[in-house]
């Protein structure tokens, strides 16, 4: 058995289904270690000789050891962000397989034309415990972002406050920022993040912290940006750590900072406008593609680093725009339509109904698909249509009679049993 599966695997077109969207033909590790280093931003990465470890850790237990003596915290916190025995991130790369054209094959495409994302895993290395804590430090702030999005639907309740006189002539175009997380400058982070932290930081929960502490503990965690690969030491240069906890919520108010000193300086836009952004991925309504261009160019200008790069995509006539798992399109009367999407790299994969998980799990999951399908549906036909792909995603996982997890789920009772056709035993909790 096992000589025939290496047999399959040595052919030249062999395919292996993945769970994300296409299908990945196996490499050699020499390929695999080309791709993980050619492809990430050349220039944010460099060469190390010396292990730098036990020099971070150190430094990082130095630094809270610090603060909690400063702060007088009990003594259990001190021993709780502590940092022992830990590793060096390490880097691993996940290719952008829905960057593949639908009709092209990618077992054809040579190492320079794929593209990943470059991701750096820092679970168990010496900054972890400080990024976490700076992470639940600063996330809240993320809700007094005029632009940001709490979650993935959120538009779609925006687009109910937007008058069809307003929409009538104008077009939905989103646009996303090249490699975000890598061009953004530490320092302008650490600067934009510690503006807005010092105007509600006797609303945030700070554990104790002063504003103080928390640049250290930034200044720390996001220079010491040492990772390994293939047995390697290397160093990002610029921009936040991908990986690290505390990067994306860093990233995204260095972003908010750009667009607050360029398009949010406009009061008639601020009055009428609407812009909406969901990490790096932006959307909003313009009359032509040069005008939703202008815009972020704007905001690009306003990064004195110059390094954030827009890429606007702006639909044909009477097209839809994708936006997240949404499709966008503005009717002739103004009127804003929405429904569900799948990107046309997706292979339709999602959990089979021959799985050996409890069924009462493939249910929720189904379910799940069809409230999603009614959620980012604004009308009846946007609604079939939503439905439509949820049926044939199912169909092709092996679910039979699709329609019957779409019905709404009964509400349970105070101290009713729960049914699970998978249990032999059945009881009942009261409360």
């Amino acid at each position: 058995m096992k000589s025939e599966v290496y047999e399959q695997l040595t052919r030249t077109h062999i395919e292996l289904t993945t769970d994300v969207y296409r299908h990945i033909p196996p490499t050699t590790h020499s390929n695999d270690i080309e791709i993980n280093i050619k492809h990430p931003t050349k220039h944010s990465y460099r060469a190390q000789i010396k292990t730098c470890r036990d020099r971070i850790q150190g430094e990082c237990n130095d630094l809270w050891a610090t603060i909690s003596t400063t702060r007088n915290l009990p003594s259990n916190c001190n021993i709780l962000l502590e940092s022992h025995h830990t590793t060096l991130p390490t880097m691993y790369t996940l290719v952008k397989t829905h960057k593949v054209p639908v009709d092209t094959d990618i077992s054809t495409l040579t190492i320079g034309e794929i593209k990943v994302r470059p991701i750096v895993s820092c679970s168990g290395s010496p900054t972890e415990k400080l990024a976490t804590l700076a992470t639940r430090i600063i996330t809240p702030l993320l809700t007094f972002l005029p632009s940001h999005m709490v979650n993935i639907h959120e538009h779609i309740s925006e687009f109910q406050n937007i008058s069809h006189t307003y929409a009538k002539d104008l077009n939905f175009y989103t646009a996303d920022v090249s490699a975000l997380f890598t061009n953004v400058s530490v320092d302008s982070c650490i600067t934009d993040v510690l503006e807005l932290a010092r105007k509600y930081w006797d609303t945030m929960e700070t554990f104790g912290l002063e504003p103080s502490d928390l640049k250290m503990i930034l200044n720390l965690v996001l220079n010491n940006a040492f990772f390994t690969f293939n047995q390697r030491l290397y160093e990002q240069v610029y921009g936040t750590f991908m990986g690290c906890s505390v990067s994306p919520p860093c990233a995204i108010i260095r972003l908010a900072a750009c667009e607050a000193n360029s398009i949010f300086t406009d009061i008639h836009f601020l009055t009428l406008g609407y812009y909406q952004r969901y990490v790096d991925d932006a959307a909003g309504f313009a009359r032509s593609k040069q005008e939703a261009e202008d815009r972020h160019a704007l905001i690009a200008a306003a990064d004195a680093d110059n390094r954030i790069k827009w890429e606007v995509d702006f639909p044909e006539p009477g097209q839809y725009t994708p936006f997240l798992d949404t499709e966008v399109g503005v009717e002739k009367d103004g009127r804003i339509t929405t429904r569900y999407y799948r990107k046309p790299q997706d292979k339709g994969l999602t959990l089979h109904a021959l799985s050996h998980h409890p069924t009462n799990t493939k249910t929720a999951v189904a379910r799940n698909f069809y409230e999603t399908a009614e959620l980012t549906s604004s009308g009846e036909v946007e609604k079939e249509h939503s439905l439509k792909l949820v049926d044939e995603l199912l169909l092709q996982n092996g679910y039979q009679n699709t329609r019957q997890y779409h019905k709404k789920k009964k509400k349970k009772k105070r101290g009713e049993a729960v049914q699970d056709s998978d249990s032999y035993h059945h009881s009942t909790l009261y409360y």
